[in-house]
């Protein structure tokens, strides 16, 4: 970004949407404020990186954030039936609360003003004129605790996720089938050398098991609403305690969040006004499918520095659009598909006998397989995908004789 910014900016929130705009407005010259309580956190999330997180933003690879490499994906059917596949890009798995503070030094360091303080309220100030932004707008005047008053600044980020303050205040709240919840624990001392995803029937989402360096992340999410939330701990504690003994659940932490789905069609998100606009989980930039949120939040808080840093913030909602409401229409028109049980068995037992169909899923878990393309790789590699399931149909490892079908 070249450094053209003017004027000032509040950012409300400094997980990696809000941390990350930060960093790249300061860089464009622009006098920002970060807003951000907390110093460290965890949620229910897993905390992956997938390899177009790292091919688009490189410096997340540095040593100052510690992060465990992995190249297995375990895939669990609700029958029970498993499916190891490689993952040819690896995911590099981090501690949220590494990546917060990781983020937010960043930030710091390329000059914005962080402040540790809550966000209270905010108001556009009608005073005069010495509260007016660089190209005529009211400021922002910006209620902070500690730390009081703030401002005036000429223009608002709003990064406090998806139920904060920022986003029912500028735009409206999210209803409860535009939301995901997450729950989840950090549980010390597990870190396999592969990532687990379980399904289950009758469930519009998944169980997941992410090795960090020194613990994992386990949780299972789920459209708000359709599962309570004793429900979902339920299922999840019955999976770690099956899988490694009561001792799993001793010394974990709990964790919640609620999660945005991505809107269904292209073009109606991120959330923007005159003077402000959403990024991260506030502005629903979060795959329909996975649920992954970190690389769309970074995403946004570049595509958003990058129109203000142009003087033209209006752009923001036209250049996400551009860059992903394709895919995001299309994830979310095959979301509830996806995860029928009949579909999740037939994509393990796939899984299990084709490395084609193996590498599919490996490339979609990096974020490397453009879901609209899906449709076609399949389709073109359908007559290897069927050879390749015969051939682990008759070849099956450990069976005393070859069972060929009766009509053969």
């Amino acid at each position: 970004m070249a450094a053209c910014g003017t004027g000032s900016i509040a950012v409300v929130g400094g997980g990696p949407g809000g941390a990350h705009c930060a960093r790249r407005l300061s860089e464009g010259g622009f006098d920002v404020t970060l807003f951000e309580p907390r110093r460290a956190f965890e949620k229910a999330c897993g905390g992956g990186i997938p390899a177009r997180g790292l091919a688009r933003f490189p410096f997340l690879r540095s040593a100052l954030l510690p992060s465990k490499t992995v190249r297995r994906c375990r895939v669990i059917a609700p029958s029970g039936r498993e499916a190891s596949i490689p993952l040819h890009d690896p995911l590099h798995l981090v501690s949220r609360a590494d990546l917060h503070t990781f983020l937010l030094d960043r930030a710091a360091r390329a000059g914005a003003r962080l402040i540790r303080a809550r966000v209270l309220s905010f108001t556009r100030d009608r005073s005069g004129a010495e509260a007016r932004g660089a190209r005529g707008g009211r400021g922002w005047l910006v209620s902070a605790s500690p730390g009081g008053a703030q401002g005036p600044y000429d223009f608002l980020v709003a990064a406090d996720g998806a139920a904060g303050r920022s986003r029912r205040r500028l735009a409206s709240g999210l209803r409860a089938d535009e939301l995901t919840q997450g729950i989840g624990y950090y549980v010390p001392g597990l870190s396999e050398e592969f990532v687990t995803l379980k399904f289950f029937a009758g469930l519009d989402g998944y169980l997941w098991i992410f090795p960090r360096l020194d613990h994992s992340s386990a949780g299972i999410c789920a459209g708000l609403g359709t599962r309570s939330a004793s429900a979902l701990w339920a299922l999840l504690d019955s999976f770690l305690v099956e899988r490694y003994g009561a001792a799993a659940l001793r010394g974990s932490r709990r964790y919640g969040a609620l999660i945005p789905d991505a809107p269904l069609t292209a073009g109606n998100e991120p959330a923007q006004g005159d003077g402000w606009a959403c990024v991260g989980d506030a502005s629903r930039a979060v795959d329909p499918l996975t649920r992954e949120g970190i690389y769309y939040a970074m995403l946004a808080g570049e595509i958003l520095a990058t129109c203000l840093a142009a003087g033209r913030p209006e752009r923001y909602r036209d250049a996400w659009a551009r860059e992903c409401g394709g895919e995001f229409a299309w994830a979310g028109r095959h979301a509830r598909g996806f995860f029928e049980a009949g579909f999740v068995e037939r994509l393990v037992t796939l899984c299990a006998g084709s490395p084609t169909v193996a590498r599919v899923l490996s490339d979609l878990i990096a974020g490397m397989q453009p879901y609209r393309d899906l449709k076609r790789r399949l389709l073109l590699g359908a007559p290897r995908i069927a050879l390749e399931a015969a051939c682990a149909w008759i070849e099956r490892p450990g069976s005393a004789a070859v069972r060929l079908p009766r009509d053969s």
